[in-house]
């Protein structure tokens, strides 16, 4: 293979043929340092995830003559932490994985033997120098290095988990999903794009291609964000989410080139005029002064900035809108992703996003209503495709959900079909009657529902079109039904 084999067009190749020092800078971008680097260096990346640890080691396998690996930059996620426990832990067998020992959520495949994992811990060198960010500083560090033997005879590769690349048809663009909770709509995500995503070629920075579906709309209608469900699958704990929401709400500019936070509370009107916004609370002023303002809404992209041609694109912001409603007692809350990594962003995303609805709901004395995500090109990279495979496969029983519409009781009275319409909470809504000795009487029985639209989800219809189907026999036939009962004589 090639090297870089992964990520190539994410990296910054200095000195790719005789180089023999990888520089990681983990969040801090590697435009600010690697172009100040010396000739020692070969290759220069960034690790936003834990999950990066795998790409770092197949790398590192392809061009064994790099023995140093220099660990800078900002630690914004855990995953520079992540990699100094590798280095002195190691990993144990796990479900269908490698575990690092040390370290929460920091899997690596067991495509990667362990004898090889152990000789690539042992051979190269890890220097940590993390929270420095001054290009100078870490190339002194560097130039006091000196070369080693290869670590091993030869470049080996390993091979991945295989994932079925069958793309089933489906609409183009519009998925929907809704969940109680974030960790179950991510399921239901994955679902959707491994089994609807198209591949596409990454572009501009970005190398490799990725699965993803166009316009993922998923709503999250319960989820606590003073005590949130954080299932055994998420990559992250929740002291984890305590981090990523000081980055993701900080104001200051830093060096990330841009923090969301920075766009809602101090946004810049244009690279001229240096005078700042915060958006933020000039929505709880028109949501205060009007409830139902359509116009109480957060823009994060900034024409005058992020539309330039000469523009990083490691500097133009993913999320681009937020926008607040209220009905009645309640906020809810849209956002808006002009790109949404669904694998290694979109749950902490949406957790920011809750904390966020949570405190501007407490700001205009309302509830928290539901949190709605529009993802215009939701994706996972191809490298994080069985990872996703599995942990919908592990949790596969959790897939279970109600209609938010409401629950259909199907009842024969005489000769016949009745359907009675509850809300969620359990309050009488409509009653539907159907002639049951009549030709065809469950499907026009299900026309009547649909007319009303009293469903929303596919196994409910398709619950309840079993339902009429037996109940419609039990007329005709003459026997007695009960609904998810056999027919009785």
């Amino acid at each position: 293979m090639s090297w870089p084999a992964y990520f190539d067009e994410r990296l910054w190749l200095v000195n790719p043929k005789t180089g023999f020092v990888g520089v990681v800078t983990l969040w801090t971008p590697k435009e600010l340092i690697a172009p100040k680097l010396g000739d020692k260096v070969a290759v220069c990346g960034q690790l936003y995830s834990k999950r990066g640890i795998e790409f770092i080691i197949r790398n590192f396998w392809l061009n064994p003559k790099i023995r140093y690996l220099v660990l800078a930059g900002k630690d914004s996620s855990g995953s520079g932490e992540a990699l100094i426990n590798f280095f002195k832990n190691g990993v144990k067998k796990g479900d269908g994985v490698w575990e690092v020992i040390g370290v929460d959520q920091a899997y690596l495949p067991l495509q990667i033997p362990k004898k090889f994992l152990d000789q690539f811990r042992r051979k190269v060198v890890l220097i940590d120098i993390r929270g420095e960010t001054n290009a100078k500083i870490i190339d002194q560090k560097i130039a006091k290095l000196k070369p080693l033997p290869s670590f091993s005879t030869k470049p080996r590769s390993f091979p991945h988990a295989k994932i079925e690349a069958k793309v089933f048809p489906s609409e183009i663009s519009g998925f929907r999903i809704e969940a109680e909770t974030i960790g179950l709509a991510w399921l239901q995500i994955f679902k959707t794009i491994l089994r609807f995503g198209w591949e596409i070629p990454r572009v501009m920075i970005y190398g490799g291609s990725e699965r993803m579906v166009l316009n993922l709309t998923t709503v999250i209608t319960d989820e606590k964000i003073k005590d949130p469900k954080i299932y055994p699958f998420f990559l992250f704990k929740k002291e984890d989410l305590l981090t990523y929401f000081r980055n993701f709400f900080s104001d200051e500019l830093g060096q990330e080139g841009y923090t969301y936070g920075e766009r809602i509370f101090k946004y810049q009107k244009s690279p001229i005029d240096l005078a700042t916004v915060d958006q933020l609370s000039l929505m709880v002023k028109k949501l205060k002064s009007f409830a139902f303002n359509k116009g109480a809404l957060i823009t994060l992209w900034n024409p005058s900035i992020d539309n330039f041609p000469v523009r990083k694109p490691w500097r133009t912001p993913c999320l681009t809108l937020i926008q607040g409603i209220c009905q009645k007692d309640k906020l809810h809350l849209t956002a808006y992703f002009r790109s949404n990594d669904m694998f290694g962003a979109w749950p902490q995303n949406a957790f920011a996003l809750r904390k966020l609805q949570a405190e501007l709901a407490k700001k205009i004395d309302k509830q928290v209503g539901i949190l709605t995500i529009i993802s215009q090109s939701a994706f996972i990279d191809e490298t994080d495709l069985g990872e996703a495979e599995r942990i919908v496969k592990e949790n596969d029983r959790l897939f279970c959900q109600t209609d938010p519409r409401g629950n259909l009781v199907v009842s024969v009275e005489k000769k016949e079909i009745v359907v009675k319409h509850f809300s969620p909470d359990g309050l009488f809504l409509a009653e539907y009657r159907q002639n049951g000795l009549e030709l065809k009487a469950g499907q026009k029985m299900t026309e009547q529902l649909m007319k009303n639209q009293a469903i929303s989800r596919v196994d409910h219809a398709l619950d309840i079109g079993e339902q009429l189907g037996r109940a419609e026999d039990a007329v005709k036939l003459d026997l007695k039904f009960e609904q998810d009962q056999r027919l009785k004589k």
